[in-house]
């Protein structure tokens, strides 16, 4: 029986995982999986996504110190980015992650997330004085890595919020903020390669969830095929039983007739 099972699996075409190599998308025999991953991605990402929303909210609100500590005669400005921009916001979205439509364009609420925050900071850093503008640039950095690595974002959506912010930087930099030409330079060869590696783990995280999710859908297909084979099998079993039963049956009556 179990020589005869293993026939037929080899006879079964075996399913290979090939995602677009750009988007990642399952596509060929397997695009028909692609709808039920997303809404299964979003259900799993979906508490980190407001984990990373409210902490977003503490950490801008709490910068809000900084900005005394170090600009006192522009913190009303940017606490007006901060406080009436940004983190109503924030909040807003915190709130809407609750309702039952927030899952279908979770992707893109993550995006807007991302970029709105890097706004308000290259904002800060636009009114800032050139000798204390570099200083928020950390937050940009902060933000790349909360993009690519905190909130789950598909590879797609984590790569083109990323190169916004980026090129946002590079542009800004060399024709409205006030610091030193050099530091612009410095600046911006750093934030590109830390795009880069974010886009890089973005993609690897992604692919790995596609191949565990893949390997969870095949399994439960081989296990559907082995059931069916099975079955097949134990129904020509009990046949070629039967068959011999009434052949023993038959061989039982010639040899009482002889008798």
């Amino acid at each position: 029986m179990v020589d005869g099972i293993n026939q037929l699996l080899a006879e079964e075409n075996v399913r290979k995982f090939n995602p677009n190599p750009i988007t990642l998308s399952f596509r060929g025999e397997e695009s028909e999986l692609e709808y039920h991953f997303l809404f299964e991605y979003a259900a799993k990402s979906l508490n980190q996504l407001r984990f990373a929303l409210f902490s977003a909210l503490i950490i801008y609100s709490l910068f809000g110190i900084l900005d005394i500590a170090l600009i006192p005669d522009y913190a009303n400005k940017f606490w007006t980015i901060r406080y009436l921009i940004i983190t109503p916001v924030l909040l807003g979205l915190l709130i809407f992650s609750f309702s039952n439509y927030f899952k279908k364009i979770m992707q893109l609420i993550s995006a807007v997330l991302v970029i709105t925050t890097a706004c308000g900071v290259l904002g800060m850093m636009w009114l800032a004085p050139a000798d204390l503008s570099n200083y928020y640039f950390p937050g940009i950095t902060l933000i790349l890595v909360m993009n690519y690595g905190f909130i789950k974002e598909r590879f797609i959506w984590a790569s083109f919020a990323g190169i916004i912010i980026v090129s946002l930087y590079i542009i800004l930099s060399f024709s409205v903020f006030s610091t030193p030409f050099l530091l612009n330079i410095i600046n911006s060869f750093f934030l590109v390669f830390v795009n880069i590696i974010g886009m890089y783990i973005a993609y690897n995280l992604e692919l790995n969830a596609r191949k565990e999710y893949f390997s969870k859908q095949l399994l439960q297909i081989e296990r559907s095929k082995l059931k069916t084979l099975s079955s097949r099998l134990e129904a020509k079993v009990k046949d070629k039983s039967a068959q011999i039963g009434n052949l023993n049956k038959e061989i039982q009556k010639e040899m009482g007739k002889n008798s």
